[in-house]
């Protein structure tokens, strides 16, 4: 009996360290755990970014980020500074952000910080 509960436990622990696993980005690499939840984060496409001199401007429309959905009326726009920019793993942009719009992490090709 001792054993069925100590394996039990183990597999309770090893599917919740599933569920709380971040998801994987396109290009193969995990997204950093504090940055999503399974659905968070996605890559962008360069032409919805725009570099500035303090940072970047991302625009979103509507349906082209799984938490900013085709039912949005309106862009979401997230002025990023360059210090909050992360080294992008693959090469890509992407763009982690709650259903708020609120940024939570951005990768960029050239870095940042």
């Amino acid at each position: 009996m001792r054993a069925f509960a100590s394996v039990t436990i183990i597999l309770l622990l090893v599917a919740g360290a599933t569920q709380t696993r971040a998801h994987r980005a396109p290009g193969g690499w995990d997204y950093p755990f504090e940055c999503c939840s399974e659905a968070d984060c996605a890559q962008v496409d360069v032409s919805e970014v725009r570099e500035t001199p303090s940072g970047f401007v991302v625009t979103i429309m509507p349906g082209r980020h799984p938490m900013w959905p085709t039912e949005r009326r309106q862009p979401a726009v997230l002025e990023i500074p360059y210090q909050k920019a992360r080294l992008s793993p693959d090469g890509f942009f992407h763009l982690c952000m709650n259903d708020a719009g609120e940024l939570l992490c951005f990768f960029s090709p050239g870095g940042g910080s």
